[in-house]
């Protein structure tokens, strides 16, 4: 196993509020974003919680994206999480969370980027 999982904390983010609550509108933003750097998408999932917030979730082959809102707070987690079997999956990755990133025009990120497995 190997692979490239991405995490970005979003804060104060200035983007329409519809960003943060539609999450049918989260969800396809996710699989235009994923599609547009090359990848293909199995399923997708969508869901607001009892507070709110959107979740929006992609199923790629041995591999995911994930987008949690706190509306209340203008606040955003993604989580891109791509397997080895992707062609170039490094660059796939970092060009998705780019523009999901982008997305919510946050005034400040947390980023953080773990290589998975041994690397062969």
């Amino acid at each position: 196993m190997r692979g490239l999982h991405l995490t970005a904390d979003l804060y104060q983010c200035r983007c329409e509020g519809r960003w943060l609550t539609d999450a049918q509108q989260l969800g396809q933003f996710a699989r235009q974003a994923a599609e547009a750097v090359g990848l293909v998408v199995e399923r997708e999932m969508a869901h607001v919680d009892a507070s709110g917030g959107a979740m929006a979730a992609l199923l790629l082959a041995g591999s995911h994206v994930c987008l949690h809102t706190w509306p209340q707070e203008r606040g955003v987690t993604v989580d891109v999480c791509l397997a080895h079997a992707q062609d170039d999956f490094s660059a796939k990755a970092r060009g998705l969370m780019f523009a999901l990133v982008q997305r919510f025009q946050p005034e400040w990120t947390e980023q953080r980027s773990l290589d998975r497995g041994d690397g062969e």
